[in-house]
């Protein structure tokens, strides 16, 4: 009975030295600083969904319930830096959601710098959903707290953002002058300065201060994004036509149609950048669930292993009282059934990745025929036929169209055929909706880019994201939704 016991005491000591060694805190603290570092520089790169990716992998590698500093500060900055990329991608809930519970990290650790950080960037999300109040509350105290920590380049960055996200959309032009005037004088790094020359630029022509404007704009037109020199030759073009200089406006409609090829060959369409985040942001989940799947399993082994062990110690207990041949018997038998569970676990897990993929590559044959037919339906239509052409590619050509009711009624009723009474549907779960609003859920059901959709509008693209926002909150009544717009409708 004492060498029964003995054993079992040993037994318990390797188990706990070998699960310590093999997981402790630190390291998985280690691997996730490692992920964090990856995400931050393909974040650098522009690559999204990759860097949402390692921040995900890193939040769940802390899940741990650890509360050393060092854990929850990089807690904080995982979420984030994950908040950013959700409200890249339109996910604005969520990305309130994380950039809050990012402050709450950081004020457990005493980080102001990061709380000032976080603020800012919740006052960014709350902007994005046309929220102008309380992003400006928020905005309020992350430059309370920059004026604290004496941080000035952050003041500047706060005092462009009043003024271009909250003084501007809500039409008190002065303050707006006055909060990008002071950005500029107090410094900007060169992507800020040409953001803070177009956004004033754009304010004098608001106030019809068209000399100062062109000299505002003609200053931003130094940056190399593709994205703001087409909001400046936008801006020039209308300057340009309220003069009555017809020429110039044309040549400013030029290098704005410029502008927006080399965006599209910089770049790919908005509508298959959406599809992509989408489905990357999907699979990341899959991926996870694998993960824990397989943390599952893991677990069931080390079980079996410490059944096995147990066997074991109870063998050679069998053996010193004469029932060794029994016992072995026994054992062997226990084995090859644990064995066997085993390999069935395994398998069961195997064929489950197989289905996965199998209906994976199913569905996307079955969109791609989908595709197919839809575009052999609607292309007969002027409105479709037109979206195809901007979606492949946008010339002067392109852009000279004029559409008649009768071309938006085709429109809807081929809509219609195709996606099996869409407007009906439509409007019977959403009677507010206007004759407008019906066009341009009609629009992204066929699955158009946000940019073709505002060029079919006669509106700039920024536009027509706020009125997407509108229809969401006003006409749908759908604030609390977490899904994109794009989501609600193609879900009717």
């Amino acid at each position: 009975m004492k060498a029964k016991r003995k054993y079992l005491i040993l037994l318990a000591v390797a188990l706990g030295a070998m699960m310590t060694a093999c997981d402790t805190p630190e390291k998985r603290y280690e691997r996730a600083r490692t992920l964090y570092e990856e995400g931050t520089e393909l974040r650098e790169q522009r690559l999204s969904e990759e860097a949402a990716k390692r921040f995900l992998q890193a939040l769940d590698l802390l899940g741990k319930g650890e509360t050393d500093e060092k854990t929850v500060r990089l807690e904080g900055q995982l979420k984030d830096n994950l908040g950013a990329m959700y409200n890249k991608h339109g996910l604005f809930d969520d990305a309130l959601t994380m950039h809050r519970e990012a402050i709450e990290c950081f004020r457990q650790v005493n980080d102001s710098a990061e709380v000032m950080t976080a603020m800012r960037n919740c006052g960014r999300v709350a902007n994005s959903m046309e929220q102008f109040n309380q992003a400006k509350r928020y905005y309020d105290t992350a430059f309370s707290i920059a004026a604290l920590l004496n941080d000035e380049a952050m003041q500047n960055d706060l005092y462009l953002e009043m003024g271009r996200d909250y003084y501007l959309p809500t039409g008190n032009f002065p303050k707006a002058v006055e909060c990008v005037s002071r950005a500029l004088e107090g410094g900007l790094d060169d992507n800020n300065t040409d953001i803070a020359n177009m956004t004033m630029g754009v304010l004098c022509y608001y106030t019809k201060n068209y000399a100062e404007a062109k000299t505002y704009l003609e200053a931003a037109l130094r940056s190399e994004r593709t994205g703001l020199r087409m909001s400046v030759y936008q801006t020039l073009y209308a300057i340009a036509y309220n003069e009555g200089n017809y020429q110039l406006a044309t040549d400013y409609q030029d290098l704005f149609t410029q502008s927006m090829m080399q965006s599209d060959q910089e770049h790919a369409s908005d509508n298959l950048q959406r599809l992509k985040a989408e489905y990357e942001l999907k699979a990341q989940k899959s991926e996870m669930e694998v993960v824990m799947r397989n943390r599952s399993l893991k677990l069931l082994l080390i079980i079996a292993a410490a059944v096995i062990a147990m066997l074991v110690i109870v063998l050679i207990v069998r053996k010193k009282v004469g029932d060794h041949k029994l016992a072995v018997a026994q054992f062997q038998n226990q084995v090859e059934r644990d064995q066997n569970r085993i390999h069935e676990l395994v398998s069961d897990m195997e064929n489950l990745i197989r289905t996965n993929d199998d209906l994976r590559r199913d569905r996307q044959t079955l969109s791609q025929k989908d595709l197919l037919m839809t575009s052999k339906i609607m292309g007969r239509n002027k409105i479709y036929a037109t979206a195809q052409s901007l979606s492949e590619q946008v010339t002067a050509d392109a852009m000279n169209f004029t559409l008649t009711d009768d071309d938006w009624a085709d429109f809807i009723s081929l809509t219609d055929l195709v996606y099996d009474g869409f407007s009906q549907r439509l409007l019977e779960r959403y009677p507010k909706l206007g004759k407008w609003d019906v066009r341009i859920c009609c629009l992204s059901k066929n699955g158009f880019s946000n940019q073709v959709i505002s060029i079919l509008l006669d509106t700039q693209t920024e536009s027509y994201y706020k009125r997407k926002t509108r229809i969401k909150q006003m006409k749908m009544n759908l604030t609390d939704d977490n899904r994109t717009f794009e989501e609600i409708v193609n879900a009717v």
